[in-house]
């Protein structure tokens, strides 16, 4: 038998190569889409994604009509909530719900809604004038516009 040992360990080369693109594919392709959805009284239908990270990070408690900001999150277990943390926060989930208990208990804002579901997200933001949400699945209902984030409706 005539084992060549250096095409064996090429070919453990290319397979690792392989590995290592399609592992990064796969997580591509797995990053969840956002949309910002809001109720249609307060929020903007546009904003930038600064804006955006103010008011979520409890930074702007009013809107320019006086309504009162109320902000709905997806839990930060589920790919949307883990979506929001990263492309708005810049943070780990975890990390989000730090931010959040550190902030509320010092009184300085409201803590979010964290909802299980993009139903019931949707829900608070249709009952909650001055309400703004996060999803991965907007159903497009009646009362609640989607905000565009620096003239993106998904991101």
């Amino acid at each position: 038998m005539n084992f060549r040992p250096h095409r064996f360990s090429a070919c453990r080369k290319y397979l690792s190569v392989i590995l290592l693109l399609s592992v990064g594919i796969i997580a591509n392709a797995q990053e969840t889409m956002i949309t910002v959805i809001s109720h249609t009284k307060g929020a903007p239908s546009e904003m930038k994604m600064a804006e955006l990270r103010s008011v979520m990070k409890g930074e702007r408690q009013r809107w320019s009509d006086g309504t009162k900001v109320h902000i709905a999150l997806m839990k930060t277990t589920t790919p949307a909530g883990q979506s929001a943390c990263q492309k708005v926060y810049n943070m780990s989930g975890d990390r989000v719900k730090r931010f959040w208990l550190e902030l509320s208990f010092a009184g300085n804002a409201d803590p979010p809604t964290f909802c299980n579901t993009a139903a019931e997200l949707e829900s608070f933001v249709l009952q909650n004038p001055g309400a703004i949400g996060i999803t991965d699945n907007f159903s497009g209902n009646d009362g609640i516009k989607i905000t565009e984030i620096d003239g993106q409706k998904s991101f």
